[in-house]
């Protein structure tokens, strides 16, 4: 951080967090972080009527008016006057400042907030200046204090890149205009500027087309929605509730004039080729499938129901993007172009006639095609389109700015080829993963994305020139919405791990701390609780970590939390935790199964919920294994999976081991010969991805590792009438027997069985954990 000391002894002004300056400037709690920031002596007191210059003009205007509604629960008021007026507040316009930088000076006497003639750094600026407020002045119950003071500062701030954006899918579920509005309020505080509103899907249009009303009527209503995930995670299971809604134009228009006045632009989305299921189901004749009938998907997977590029499907799609981009000043609209399936295409006698006239080599290239036709229609209304990486396949459009979120692989070969690029890859940006525990957290898509992993994101390549590095022009969080049936499960998943990306977004990475971060947020979860903002508080709870530690050859569990100036106190195998417990300061040994709870706490207060974890601690915990196929999925603690001390459960696919073959074994080296006498294992049953589990294992044991001793065989059932993916634990007993190494054989679930997903197709075999006794 660029501190400049301009006073040696302001380290009195704050006590917590403290390690420097870095930390002086952090506990202004100023969320993204400016990237230069000078703390000064003294504070300014607001309150009473004050007075604002403004400069003229309606940008500058929006400003102050944005400010003056931001005080309207306090005491203060606010009385614009000329920009060449003696006032209070000042914002000036300096055109040496480059587009969206602000300075912002705090004296005991007055504030000033510089920014170019377009005003956006008055807004940054703006926002800065607030968050040095105390939070209470969000409070919509009380007024705050008269006096509301604000600690002297100076400020010079610009963001790292030009596209800060967010995502929100209401295509899957429907959520409410007033959601979204507050949506962007909150992407307002944290200097997002891109609004990405992915409007269209195979489970919905939500978007009012005039010269195509079927969209809505039919498009917009499904008879019930999924709760499993019929590609991911879970079978088929229905809440039975009808799910319809759209935004009409006058409320669109609502909602971009909204995002404008808090210099947020609104990126409309309207999805192509694939993806299209809802449009289909309006207009049945967009697609390849004559005489077929589509509906609104109530589950959610890639289809095979697509646009076919006929005339009249272009005139289609022209009609809706005229009047998309008549409600939507964005310079980009947004096209899709993400997991278009080519099986329609194949069969359809049009496409492959259009495909020999157009020398196109195959339906790779006619996706391609099929992009430069759109985005030649947009080009030619003075716009520019975005599209998910999958629009590089065939060869990229000549304008288009690429959307990398299959990994960054797409973004780094769009940057090579001169294309500009938002890196959004799911590993590091989908705020629809879990954040916390998935064993108790609410149901989500799967994957794992906590807190520190986003904030820690560089969204720049090594691997990557700086000349090409110059195309990334930002980095996007998305929140889909496959299981956000509500406005309060949306903001739980997106926050405050969106307060994290904004830093990313934001702060020049020279200049990020997460510890440092941690203590911003710890102070600024109170103008979310203001804000009704339903943030997950992971932040306030305990993350267990259990690994086997070889020097010590003892299986160690590894406390933490997020949460700066807290003790964590922890009991095992005991639910109840206070400050009467251990009080955690080094890693917890176990030699045993056990489970462990534990807390977090400040000054004898309970901060969060108690958590728990479980850990399977027995001979063949941290003991290497080999397989035999080797495993075809193993990326959770690959090579030690398997003996972790870790249970797989059956919402997180993560801890599994998988093969796709009918027959497995598996020998585990033992860490010295010793007494053995059962060896169990869990498989997982989840029949829409073909896992299936094992019928059958078998066990044998050996002193050398190479001649093995059958010790015990057994047929494996199961109930197959439970309706979610289940973990089905198996053992095998047997006399006791002196073994250096044990082996485990399994018999796979075999073929698919008949009436159910994939039937008559060879089942996958995911198992975890191996445990000997």
């Amino acid at each position: 951080m660029k501190i400049r000391y301009w006073l040696l002894a302001m380290s009195f002004i704050f006590l917590s967090c403290g390690r420097g300056a870095d930390d002086v400037a952090a506990n202004y709690g100023i969320i993204p972080m400016p990237n230069e920031l000078a703390p000064m002596q003294g504070m300014y007191v607001l309150q009473g009527e004050k007075t604002v210059a403004v400069p003229s003009g309606e940008a500058a205007m929006k400003v102050f008016h944005y400010l003056e509604n931001a005080l309207k629960n306090t005491s203060v008021t606010l009385k614009g006057i000329s920009e060449t007026g003696k006032a209070d507040i000042c914002l000036s316009i300096d055109n040496s400042l480059p587009d969206e930088a602000y300075t912002l000076e705090v004296s005991s006497d007055r504030i000033n907030i510089s920014s170019n003639e377009t005003a956006a750094g008055f807004f940054y600026g703006v926002q800065s200046l607030l968050q040095l407020m105390p939070a209470a002045i969000y409070d919509g119950d009380r007024k705050c204090e008269e006096k509301i003071r604000i600690p002297a500062v100076s400020i010079t701030d610009a963001p790292r890149f030009p596209h800060r954006g967010a995502m929100m899918d209401v295509g899957r579920n429907f959520l409410p205009k007033e959601e979204v509005l507050k949506f962007l309020d909150l992407m307002a505080f944290y200097k997002l500027n891109k609004f990405h509103f992915h409007l269209t899907d195979d489970q919905g249009w939500r978007i009012e087309i005039k010269k195509y009303p079927k969209l809505t009527e039919i498009g917009s209503y499904r008879k019930h929605t999924q709760i499993g995930h019929s590609d991911y995670y879970f079978p088929r299971r229905y809440d039975g509730k009808e799910k319809r809604g759209y935004y009409t134009q006058e409320e669109i228009e609502e909602i971009v004039k909204y995002a404008s006045d808090r210099f947020i632009t609104v990126i409309p989305e309207i999805e192509m080729p694939g993806h299209a299921s809802a449009a289909l189901a309006s207009y049945p004749e967009l697609s390849c499938g004559l005489g077929k009938t589509y509906v609104v998907r109530d589950y959610f997977d890639v289809f095979d129901e697509v646009y076919c590029p006929k005339e009249h499907t272009f005139e289609f799609l022209e009609d809706v993007l005229t009047e998309v981009m008549e409600l939507f000043p964005s310079h980009y609209i947004h096209i899709g172009g993400d997991e278009c399936p080519k099986k329609a295409w194949k069969k359809c006698t049009h496409c492959q006639h259009l495909m020999k006239r157009e020398g196109l080599p195959n339906e790779e290239a006619l996706q391609s095609w099929f992009i430069h036709r759109i985005e030649q229609f947009v080009n030619s209304k003075g716009r520019d389109i975005i599209g998910w990486d999958e629009i590089l396949e065939g060869g990229l459009a000549p304008n288009a700015t690429v959307m990398s979120w299959r990994g960054e692989k797409g973004g780094i070969e769009a940057a090579r080829q001169r294309h500009k690029v938002i890196m959004t890859p799911g590993k590091k940006c989908y705020l629809d993963y879990y954040q916390e525990s998935p064993e108790f957290a609410p149901l989500a898509i799967g994957g794992f994305l906590p807190l520190d992993t986003v904030y820690n994101y560089n969204p720049l390549p090594a691997e990557l020139t700086p000349e090409e590095q110059a195309y990334i022009i930002g980095v996007q969080a998305n929140i889909w919405g496959e299981y956000i049936q509500t406005p309060e499960y949306f903001e739980y998943m997106a926050f405050p791990r969106l307060l994290a990306m904004s830093e990313v977004q934001w702060t020049q990475p020279e200049h990020k701390d997460f510890e440092s971060f941690a203590c911003r947020l710890d102070k600024e979860f109170e103008r979310l609780d203001y804000c009704g903002v339903n943030a997950c508080r992971n932040f306030y709870e305990v993350n267990q970590t259990g690994a086997w530690n070889k020097s010590r050859q003892t299986y160690e569990v590894t406390l933490n939390t997020f949460c700066p100036d807290a003790d964590i106190y922890y009991a095992v195998n005991d639910s109840t935790v206070n400050t009467s417990s251990s009080l955690y300061k080094n890693p917890i040994p176990l030699n045993e199964d056990a489970t462990v709870y534990s807390a977090v706490y400040r000054n004898g207060k309970l901060l969060g919920q108690v958590t728990r974890k479980s850990f399977a601690v027995n001979k063949a915990t941290g003991c290497d294994y080999t397989c035999n196929p080797e495993a075809g999925w193993e990326h959770l603690n690959k090579g030690f999976g398997l003996t972790d001390g870790r249970r797989g459960y059956a919402r997180d696919m993560r801890r599994w081991i998988s093969f796709y073959q009918d027959s497995v074994q598996i020998v585990v080296e033992l860490k010295k010969p010793q007494k053995v006498k059962e060896v169990a294992f869990s498989s997982l049953w989840r029949p829409v991805n073909e896992i299936w589990p094992a019928r059958a294992m078998s066990v044998s044991v050996s002193m050398d590792g190479q001649t093995f001793i059958p010790v015990g065989t057994k047929q494996l059932t199961y109930d197959f009438t439970l309706t979610e993916g289940t973990r089905f634990p198996a053992s095998l007993s047997f006399a006791e027997t002196e073994a250096a190494f044990v082996r485990l054989e399994l018999l796979s679930g075999g073929l698919c069985p008949k009436g159910y997903f994939h039937e008559g197709l060879q089942s996958e075999l995911a198992i975890d954990e191996i445990e000997i006794y």
